[in-house]
């Protein structure tokens, strides 16, 4: 028996050139099947008659009517009940917050009646204050007046007597003034009278 040398088998799948190519072949094929098989699919179907078209369409149109009836009155009474939820929501929120605004209206009442009685107290010590710093003031204007009407008076009386000491002075001078002049008086008549006079 002869022993037959096997021979390694050639290589035989395509390039990449080869694939690219051989897609762009196919390409009008593989578009035209899908058309093609609704073709023969359409074939087959039996289509109906004018008076089963009629009697689908009229059966398709009664259905579509009761089922929009159906949803209507399904909405309606959600509708309904979302109102009636939401007014009694609404409700009990309006009920506390009223019984909130009356607590918080007693709140804002306590507040500003603590407000009103701490700027009483404040402006009553403030008053305190200034009627005590105006008592004081007007003392010591009182006591300044006094003191000034003294050193007037003391100042008065002082001039009073430099007046009268100047009128003394004044009076005596005027009195030897007057002295002076009758002992002159006389001496000239002496004279006048006497024979070396003659």
């Amino acid at each position: 028996m002869s022993e037959e040398k096997k021979t390694p088998a050639k290589n035989t799948e395509p390039g990449k050139g080869a694939k690219i190519l051989n897609w762009f072949k196919t390409l009008p094929q593989r578009i035209a099947k899908p058309f093609r098989n609704m073709y023969y699919e359409l074939k087959k179907v039996t289509w109906p008659t004018k008076q089963r078209l009629i009697s689908y369409s009229i059966i398709v149109l009664v259905f579509m009517l009761f089922m929009s009836v159906v949803i209507g009155l399904l909405d309606m009474g959600a509708s309904a009940g979302v109102r009636s939820l939401i007014a009694a929501t609404s409700n009990s929120a309006s009920a506390s917050t009223q019984s909130s605004s009356t607590e918080s209206t007693e709140e804002a009442a306590e507040q500003a009646a603590e407000t009103a009685a701490e700027t009483a107290g404040e402006a009553a010590q403030e008053a305190a204050a200034t009627a005590e710093k105006t008592a004081e003031e007007a003392a010591a204007t009182v006591e300044n007046a006094a003191e000034t009407a003294e050193k007037t008076a003391e100042e008065a009386a002082a001039t009073a007597e430099n007046a009268a000491e100047t009128a003394e002075k004044t009076a005596e001078e005027a009195a030897a003034a007057a002295g002076d002049g009758s002992e002159g008086k006389e001496a000239w008549q002496e004279r006048a009278r006497s024979p070396a006079g003659m």
